[in-house]
C-alpha cells in the first residue's frame, strides 16, 4: 500500500547548486537530492506567504536506478513478464531485478477459481501461462522476503487490485482513470471487474461472442463514464492495449493517481552524466531517466534535447519524496522479438543467445551501471562493476583495473542473460565463466555422456545434487549405480537422460546399464516406432501395469495382460523393453523376444543386490556372428532379476543367500520367465528335462510358482515351455481340511507342485490340482530328504561366509559358547547377549521369552554358559539355551545314534519352531539336537506336520532318516506310515488288473464267427454272474448289520464292497476303493503301554485301504474265473428277501425326496441349484448362490453365463432382483475380466443409472479400485447432481479415499446446486458421514448450525443426541438436551425431548440427575397448562 506522505522531508540542509554537482553523499531513498526555493511569490499574497511554511521541494542530480537499496516496501513498480509456468510468474524490474508471483497474488477472483480448480471443477480455470504472454507489462506492490536456507533477499510481487489501489477512494477516481482491474465475473453482456478501490465498482460491456477475458485475468482498463455517490460509485470502463495507456498532460496534483506503467509526455530540462531530467503533467512533478532507460540501448543523452517532449512510461514513483523514474522504451519487446525485429531491418545475423560467447565484443563507454559493449555490431551489452570486483580478491587500483575497458577495446564475453526492460544482454569476462564447455541446458542433450560432480546429498528424492560444469543435474535414486560410495566433491561419469528447460536442471544416471557401449535411448516421441527395443528404468509397479521411463521424460505403460508370463518387476528396475504400439504419445510396452528358454541354466553375474533379489548380467557371443576390432566374437550382455523368493526354497536362508551372493559374484542361474531366473531351481532344471506341451501327459507331477493370490482363486505358472498362461486353482482345491481352520499363507514366487487333471488341445489349456494328496504319495522319506538338503544348504552358506571370515561362520549347532547378559527387548521380552570372544566382534545371541519362563534375568554385563540351538545367518544372529539341562545333553554331533534309528515314541521337547523346521530336544540322554519339518512337503500348505508342535512343549517324536536326527511327530508318522502302505497295497491291485484286462483282450482276438458265439456265451455268463453277486452282497449286508462289536460301532459298508472297475479315460484306468474303513482304535498302534494320540481327521480317510479288501477282491475275481468254466446255478430271492429290498429302496427315495424338500439343506451339486432356481426364477438371491457355487470351483465363464441367463430370466418388473444380478456380473467382470468398462455402459442402458452407479461405487471400494473409484465420482457428481442421495454416497467415497480434507468443499458444492428444501436432510447426512469417521467437531458444527436454525426439528435434535451419545461425549449430549428443553414446542415433541433426556440420565446419570429431569418436566406440564387457560 503506497504511503499517502506530503511530497517532501521536514528539515534537511539547503546545499548550494555548485557544490551539489560533485556530492554524491547526500543520497535519499535512491536519488542524489537538494532542496531549491520557489520564486518569491507577489506582494499581494504577503499576508498568505507569512502563514505558510517555506515551500521547499527535495530534487535529484543523479538519475540512479532503482536497487534492492533503494526499493522500499510496499512499493509499487512496473515490471515485464519474463517467464510463465501454471503456478508461477517471473517478472523483470527496474535496475536488473527480478520478482515472482503466485496464483494468490493475482485477485481475489482468481484464488476463488483456483480454489475450486482444486476441488475438482476446473470449467472456469486457466493456469498463469494462458492469461499472461511473455512481454506484457503489469505493475504492482514489492514485498522483500527472507529465504531461510540463506540471508539473501527475495522480492514478490503482488498483482492484487485490493493491496495495490487499496489506498485510493473512489470519489478521487475520475473520467480518463486508467488502472488494471481483474475480471470478477463474466456475464451475458459484459464483464463484472474486481478493482481493488474503496466503494468503486466497475463493468466492461462487451457481447458474449467478442469476449476473450477469463474469470480472475487482469486487463488494463479505462474509465469512460464514472458516477459518484456518499458511499460508493459506479463505473463504465474499455479494455485498452497495453501500449495505448497514454495520460493527458493536465495539472494533476496527486501522483498516486498515476499508476506505474502509464505512458506520459516528459520534458527534458537537463542533461546529467547518467540520465535526463527533466518534468511531467505540465511541470507539475520531477521526473528521471536512467541512461539505461533510453529509447535506444545504443544512444547516449545527448541524443535528446532539451526542452523538447517524449513519450515515456512511468517505472516507479519514490514513495516519500514523490520523484517520477520513466523510460523511453516503450517497445518493450522480449529477446526473440528484439532479433527478429533486427533481422528484418538489417541483413541476417548470427542470433545471440543466452550462454553463447561472443568473441569480440567492443566497449563503447563506461556507464553507471557498468561497462557498455556492442555484441555483434547491433546490440548493446553491459559488464557490471560488480562482475569486474569479483574478479579481484583483496586491494587493488580501480582505475588500473577499468584502464582495460578503454573504448574501442575488444574482450570476449559469455552472455549471462536479457534484461527485457533495459533492452540489453548483460555479460561477464571472467575466464572461469567464458572457457566453461558446459555453460547452460542448451550445451548438453538427453544421451551425452558427461562428467558430473557430487556437491550435496538430496535426502528429498533420496539422490544427490550433482554439477555439469555450470547446470545443476539430478541423480535420482532410481538411477543411481549401486555398490557405489558416494561423496561430496567426487567425479561421475554419467548419461544424460533428460533435460528440463522448465525446472533448469537436467536428470542423469551413472547406472551401467545406461553406460554401456552402443546404448539405445528413446529421446523422441518419434523414434518410439512398433518393436523397436530401448533401455528404460520401471518408476511405479501396479497390480496391473508397469510405468517405464525412458530419455527426455518419455513414459510407456507395460501391462500386465500383454506378457506371456506372470514378470516380476520392482521399482528402479532397469533392462529392455519393446515398443508394442503408440497412439500419438501414449505408448504401450512389452518385454522383448525371450533370448532364454525356460529350464536353460547359464552363468550369470551379480551386479547389485537388492531388497527384493539380485540383479544380474548374463554375457553371451552375439547372434549376428559380429566380430570386434581384435577378431574375437562380438559379445552381449543381458541383464535379469533373481527374485528374493527364488534364492532358496527356505525363508530363514532367502537373505542370507543375499549375503553369499555380493556384487561380483559369479554363480548359475535358471530361466523361469523372459529375464527373470533362479538360484533355487537349478539343481531340478540341472537333472531333469523340460517339459513342452506336447510332452505333457494327463496324470504328470509339474512344478510351478505363486504368481497372484486372492481370496478364492490362486495364479499359478507352471514349468512347461510354449505355455504361458496361468492356471488357476481355487484355495478350497489346495486345502485337506485336515487342520480346522487353518489360514493358508501363500507369497509369491512359492513352490507348489501340481497334477495334470485334463489337458484340452483346442484352447490349449491345463486343468492341475495342487491338493498334497494328490501329488504326494504319503511316502515320510522324501520329507527327510527335504529336511536333508534344507541342512546342506545351510552347510553350503555357512562354507562362503567362512570363506569371507565372517565371524558368524565359525560356530556350529550344539557348540557351548559364552556369552554376556546385555538386557530384555521391550516388545519382544526375548533376553540379549554378546558372545564373549574376541574373535567373534559385536555379534549377538538371542535367547526366546518361550525358553526363559519365568526365570529371573541376571544382571546387565554378567557371563553365562549357553548352548547354539541355531545359527540365523540371515540376521547374523545365534539363537541359544542357558539351561542347564540343554547345555549337558545336547552334543554336538549331528549324526543319529544307532540305537534310534527308526525309533517313535521318544519323548522331546520342542526348543524352537522357526519358518521350515522345528529344533527339539530328547528328554534323555545326550543327543544331538532333532529337527522335525514344519511342512511334509512342498504343498502342505496347512503345516500338517507341526500342527501340534508350540514352542516350550513336550511331544513324542518318530525318527524318519537312517543317518540324521530327523523326525516328526509320532502321531503324524503313525498316520503316513499306513498311508504309504495302502497305497502300496492298492498299486499291487490296479497292476494286476491292468495284467487280467490286457489277458482278456487278447483272448477276445478270434474270427468272426468264434468272437460271435463267444460274446453270447460271454453276456449269458455275465447274467448271471451278476444275480450270484447281488446276491452274495445282500447276504453280506444282512450278516454286517446282525453282527456288532463290542466297545465299537457298527461298521457299515459301501456299496458292493469290492473293487468297482471303470472304463478306461485318456489312457489311464480309474478305479474307487468302496472297502468300509478300520476304526481308528484297531489302526493305531501303543508306545511303551501309552495310546498314541488320535490320529489328524481327514488324512487316513482318503489314503486308507485294507488288506482285507484286496483278497476279497482277489478272492471275488477267482470265482468269476470259475464261471467262465462252470456256469453259477441262479439263486432266487425269497418272499422276504424281496420285501427288505423294496423297503430299503423305498427309504433311500424317500431320503432323497427329504433332502431335496428341506429349504435348509446344503445345496452342494449343480443339479440341486438348478432346481432352485427353476422353483424361484425370479429370487436374485437364488440365482447368486448358484454363482457363487460356481466361481467357488473356478467356473469363471460358467459363472458369467449363469448370470447372463439369470438377467434374462427374471420378469423386467422386478426392478431390484435385476440389480442385484447386474452387480454380481459388474463384480466377476472387474476380479476375473478387463470387460468391465463395456458391461458397465450395458448395466446403466438396462437399468436405472444412478442405481447402478451407487451399486458400482460399492463393488470398486470393496476391490480397492481407488483410481476408477475417482473418476467415476467426478461423473456421477456432474451427472446427478440434483440428486441428494448422490452427495452422501459421494463423500463417504471420499472419506475411503483418504480425501477427508475434500468433503467440506463437496458439501458446500452440494448446498449451491440442491433445492433450499434439500439442505436439512444433506446437512444431516454429511454430518452422520462425519460422525462415522471419527470426525465429531465437524459433524456438532453442522448439526448445531441446524438446530439453531430450525429448532423445531426434533428429529434433528434425536439424531444430534444419538450421535453424540455414540461417541460417548456425554456431557455434550446433555447440553444439547438443556438447549432443547428451553425451546417453546408443542406437547407432543416436548414429550420426545424429555423422553430422550429421561432416558440419557437413567443410563449415563444418577439418581439425583433423574430426579432433576422428572422436575423439570412436571414443571413444564404446569406452566403448560396455565398457558392454555
Amino acid at each position: 500500500m503506497v504511503p499517502n506522505e506530503k511530497s517532501f522531508p521536514r528539515g534537511g540542509t539547503v546545499h548550494a547548486e555548485a557544490k551539489s554537482a560533485d556530492s554524491n553523499s547526500n543520497i535519499v531513498f535512491g536519488a542524489s537530492q537538494k532542496k531549491t526555493k520557489k520564486a518569491p511569490k507577489p506582494k499581494d499574497n504577503f499576508l498568505k506567504e507569512l502563514t505558510e511554511d517555506n515551500n521547499e521541494q527535495l530534487e535529484a542530480f543523479s538519475a540512479e536506478t532503482l536497487n534492492m537499496d533503494t526499493l522500499q516496501e510496499d512499493m509499487l513498480v512496473m515490471g515485464v513478464v519474463k517467464e510463465t509456468s501454471a503456478t508461477t510468474l517471473q517478472i523483470a524490474l527496474p535496475g536488473r531485478m527480478y520478482a515472482r508471483t503466485l496464483v494468490a497474488d493475482i485477485s481475489e477472483a482468481y484464488t476463488r477459481v483456483a480454489k475450486s480448480a482444486m476441488s475438482g471443477d476446473t470449467s472456469e480455470y486457466h493456469d498463469l501461462t494462458e492469461l499472461f504472454p511473455v512481454g506484457r507489462i503489469v505493475y504492482g506492490k514489492a514485498i522483500k522476503t527472507e529465504k531461510l536456507d540463506s540471508n539473501r533477499i527475495s522480492l514478490l510481487l503482488s498483482l492484487k487490485p485490493a493491496d495495490v489501489h487499496g489506498s485510493l477512494h473512489h470519489k478521487s477516481i475520475k473520467k480518463g482513470f486508467i488502472f488494471s482491474g481483474a475480471v470478477s465475473e463474466i456475464q451475458e453482456h459484459g464483464y463484472v471487474i474486481e478493482t481493488g478501490v474503496q466503494g468503486l465498482q466497475a463493468f466492461v460491456p462487451c457481447e458474449e461472442q467478442n469476449q476473450t477475458l477469463h474469470v480472475g485475468q487482469l486487463a488494463f482498463l479505462k474509465i469512460k463514464q464514472v458516477k459518484h455517490d456518499a458511499h460508493q460509485s459506479t463505473c463504465t470502463c474499455v479494455q485498452v492495449d497495453q501500449d495505448q495507456i497514454k495520460i493527458k498532460s493536465q495539472n494533476e496534483t496527486n501522483l498516486d493517481y498515476i499508476l506505474p506503467g502509464s505512458i506520459v509526455r516528459f520534458k527534458v530540462d537537463k542533461h546529467l552524466k547518467d540520465g535526463l531530467k527533466g518534468s511531467i503533467m505540465n511541470e507539475s512533478f520531477s521526473a528521471y531517466v536512467n541512461e539505461h532507460h533510453l529509447g535506444n540501448a545504443l544512444e547516449t543523452v545527448d541524443a535528446y534535447d532539451l526542452n523538447e517532449e517524449y513519450n515515456a512510461r512511468v517505472l516507479y514513483v519514490m514513495p516519500l519524496t514523490k520523484l517520477v523514474y520513466l523510460t523511453l522504451n516503450l517497445d518493450i519487446k522480449v529477446e526473440a522479438d528484439v532479433q527478429s525485429r533486427d533481422e528484418e531491418n538489417e541483413e541476417k545475423r548470427e542470433p545471440i543467445k543466452v550462454g553463447s560467447v561472443v568473441e569480440k565484443s567492443k566497449v563503447l563507454r563506461l556507464g553507471s551501471g557498468g561497462v557498455l559493449l556492442l555484441l555483434n555490431k547491433h546490440v548493446a551489452g553491459i559488464i557490471s562493476y560488480g562482475s569486474i570486483r569479483a574478479n579481484f580478491k583483496g586491494n587493488y587500483d580501480k582505475d588500473e583495473v577499468l584502464s582495460k575497458y578503454a573504448r574501442r577495446t575488444k574482450h570476449k564475453v559469455r552472455v549471462l542473460g536479457y534484461d527485457v526492460i533495459e533492452s540489453l544482454y548483460y555479460c561477464s569476462d571472467d575466464p572461469n565463466l567464458v572457457n566453461e564447455k558446459v555453460y547452460s541446458l542448451e550445451d548438453i542433450k538427453p544421451g551425452d555422456l558427461v562428467t558430473a560432480k557430487v556437491f550435496r546429498k538430496d535426502d528429498k528424492i533420496k539422490g544427490w545434487a550433482v554439477k555439469i560444469g555450470k547446470v545443476n543435474g539430478i541423480l535420482e535414486q532410481f538411477y543411481l549405480a549401486p555398490n557405489v560410495r558416494y561423496d561430496v566433491g567426487q567425479q561421475l561419469k554419467c548419461r544424460v537422460l533428460e533435460v528440463d528447460t522448465d525446472r533448469k536442471v537436467c536428470y542423469l544416471s551413472n547406472r551401467s546399464e545406461y553406460l554401456a557401449k552402443g546404448l539405445n535411448l528413446l529421446t523422441d516421441y518419434t523414434a518410439a516406432q512398433a518393436d523397436n527395443v530401448y533401455t528404460g528404468t520401471v518408476v511405479r509397479c501396479e497390480v496391473n501395469y508397469v510405468l517405464v521411463k525412458f530419455g527426455n521424460g518419455i513414459k510407456g505403460v507395460l501391462h500386465r495382460k500383454n506378457l506371456k508370463g506372470q514378470s516380476t518387476f520392482f521399482e528402479g528396475q532397469t533392462t529392455k523393453f519393446r515398443i508394442l504400439s503408440r497412439s500419438k504419445d501414449q505408448i504401450i510396452l512389452t518385454l522383448p523376444e525371450d533370448k532364454f528358454k525356460l529350464g536353460e541354466i547359464c552363468p550369470v553375474e551379480v551386479t547389485n543386490v537388492l531388497d527384493a533379489g539380485l540383479e544380474i548380467k548374463i554375457t553371451c557371443a552375439s547372434e549376428d556372428d559380429d566380430e570386434d576390432e581384435e577378431g574375437n566374437p562380438k559379445l552381449e550382455e543381458f541383464m535379469g532379476l533373481v527374485p528374493l523368493r527364488l534364492l532358496s526354497d527356505y525363508p530363514e536362508l532367502m537373505h542370507a543367500q543375499l549375503r553369499v551372493h555380493p556384487a561380483g559374484t559369479f554363480t548359475g542361474a535358471v530361466c523361469i520367465d523372459q529375464n527373470i531366473f533362479s538360484i533355487r531351481d537349478v539343481p531340478y532344471f540341472s537333472n531333469q528335462l523340460t517339459k513342452d506341451w506336447s510332452s505333457v501327459q494327463v496324470g504328470d507331477i509339474l512344478r510351478s510358482y505363486v504368481k497372484q493370490v486372492n481370496d478364492q482363486v490362486v495364479d499359478l505358472m507352471v514349468c512347461v515351455r510354449n505355455y504361458n498362461k496361468p492356471v488357476k486353482v481355487h484355495v478350497k482345491m489346495l486345502r485337506l481340511n485336515v487342520v480346522k481352520n487353518a489360514s493358508v499363507n501363500l507369497e509369491l514366487d512359492q513352490l507348489l507342485l501340481v497334477k495334470v487333471l485334463s489337458k484340452e488341445a483346442e484352447t490349449k489349456t491345463l486343468t492341475v490340482s495342487a491338493k498334497l494328496t494328490d501329488v504326494w504319495n504319503g511316502d515320510l522319506k522324501g520329507t527327510a530328504k527335504v529336511v536333508e538338503e534344507f541342512l546342506d544348504e545351510v552347510k553350503v552358506i555357512r562354507k562362503s561366509l567362512k570363506d569371507k571370515s565372517t565371524p558368524i561362520a565359525k560356530y556350529s549347532i550344539g557348540d557351548k559358547i559364552s556369552v554376556v547378559f546385555k538386557g530384555i527387548d521391550p516388545h519382544t521380552h526375548n533376553w540379549k547377549y554378546n558372545v564373549e570372544d574376541p574373535e567373534a566382534g559385536n555379534l549377538s545371541a538371542l535367547l526366546l521369552s518361550s525358553l526363559t519362563g519365568t526365570a529371573t534375568p541376571p544382571q546387565v554385563g554378567s557371563k553365562q554358559p549357553a548352548v547354539i540351538l541355531w545359527i540365523d545367518y540371515s540376521s547374523n544372529e545365534l539363537l541359544i539355551s542357558n539351561k542347564k539341562h540343554d547345555i549337558e545333553h545336547i552334543s554336538k554331533s549331528g549324526e543319529l545314534p544307532k540305537n534310534l534309528v527308526g525309533r517313535a515314541g521318544m519323548k522331546a521337547k520342542v526348543l524352537l519352531k522357526l519358518e521350515t523346521v522345528a529344533i527339539c530336544s530328547l528328554k534323555k540322554g545326550t543327543n544331538p539336537l532333532v529337527i522335525c519339518p514344519i511342512r511334509l512337503h512342498q504343498n502342505d500348505i496347512e503345516n500338517t506336520g507341526s500342527v501340534d508342535l508350540r514352542q516350550g512343549d513336550f511331544c513324542n517324536i518318530a525318527f524318519i532318516h537312517d543317518k540324521l536326527p530327523i523326525a516328526v511327530p509320532e502321531n503324524v508318522w503313525r498316520i503316513w506310515r499306513d498311508a504309504k502302505r495302502a497305497a502300496t497295497e492298492e498299486e499291487i491291485v490296479v497292476k494286476a488288473k491292468k495284467a487280467k484286462l490286457d489277458e482278456t483282450s487278447a483272448k477276445k482276438v478270434k474270427t468272426e464267427e468264434t468272437t460271435t458265439k463267444k460274446k453270447a456265451k460271454t453276456e449269458e455268463k455275465l447274467s448271471k454272474k451278476k444275480a450270484k453277486a447281488e446276491a452274495i452282497a445282500t447276504k453280506r449286508k444282512l450278516e454286517e448289520d446282525e453282527k456288532t462289536t463290542k466297545g465299537q460301532k457298527k461298521t457299515q459298508s459301501l456299496t458292493n464292497g469290492i473293487v468297482k472297475e471303470k472304463s478306461m479315460q485318456n489312457g489311464l484306468l480309474f478305479f474307487e476303493d468302496k472297502k468300509p474303513f478300520k476304526s481308528a482304535k484297531t489302526e493305531t498302534p501303543k508306545t511303551n503301554g501309552v495310546e498314541a494320540k488320535t490320529r489328524l481327521p481327514g488324512v487316513s480317510s482318503f489314503w486308507e485301504s485294507d488288506q482285507q479288501q484286496a483278497a476279497s477282491s482277489d478272492e471275488d475275481e477267482d470265482q468269476e474265473d470259475a464261471a467262465d468254466v462252470q456256469p453259477a446255478k441262479k439263486k432266487r430271492l425269497s418272499a422276504k428277501e424281496k420285501a427288505k429290498a423294496e423297503v430299503k429302496e423305498e427309504q433311500r427315495l424317500r431320503e432323497i425326496e427329504e433332502r431335496n424338500a428341506d429349504p435348509k439343506a446344503r445345496l452342494e451339486t449343480i443339479d440341486q441349484y438348478e432346481r432352485l432356481v427353476i422353483a424361484q426364477p425370479n429370487n436374485s438371491i437364488s440365482w447368486l448362490k448358484y454363482i457363487a457355487f460356481l466361481l467357488s470351483n473356478t467356473e469363471i465363464e460358467k459363472a458369467r453365463d449363469l448370470a447372463r441367463r439369470a438377467i434374462s430370466t427374471i420378469s423386467f418388473r422386478e426392478t431390484q432382483e435385476l440389480r442385484n444380478v447386474w452387480s454380481a456380473l459388474l463384480n466377476i467382470e472387474l476380479v476375473y475380466s478387463s470387460n468391465f468398462d463395456d458391461v458397465l455402459k450395458e448395466a446403466l442402458n438396462c437399468n436405472d443409472p444412478l442405481e447402478i452407479y451407487i451399486s458400482v461405487i460399492d463393488i470398486l471400494k470393496k476391490n480397492k479400485q481407488k483410481e476408477r473409484l475417482t473418476s467415476l465420482l467426478t461423473t456421477i457428481l456432474n451427472k446427478f447432481k440434483a440428486e441428494v442421495r448422490v452427495w452422501p454416497v459421494a463423500a463417504e467415497a471420499y472419506f475411503w479415499l483418504g480425501k477427508s480434507d475434500q468433503v467440506h468443499a463437496l458439501l458446500q458444492r452440494a448446498l449451491r446446486v440442491l433445492p433450499n428444501q434439500q439442505h436439512i436432510n444433506c446437512i444431516v447426512s454429511f454430518a452422520k458421514l462425519y460422525a462415522k469417521n471419527d470426525a465429531n467437531d465437524m459433524a456438532q458444527t453442522l448439526l448445531d448450525d441446524v438446530v439453531t436454525s430450525y429448532p423445531k426439528r426434533i428429529d434433528i435434535w434425536s439424531v444430534y443426541v444419538d450421535m453424540l451419545i455414540k461417541a460417548d461425549l456425554i456431557d455434550s449430549a446433555r447440553n444439547v438436551l438443556e438447549r432443547a428443553v428451553l425451546q417453546k414446542l408443542k406437547p407432543n415433541k416436548m414429550q420426545v425431548i424429555y423422553k430422550k433426556y429421561l432416558q440419557l440420565e437413567e443410563t449415563h446419570g444418577t439418581e439425583a440427575t433423574v430426579a432433576k429431569v422428572k422436575r423439570q418436566a412436571e414443571e413444564w406440564v404446569k406452566n403448560y397448562a396455565k398457558a392454555v387457560k
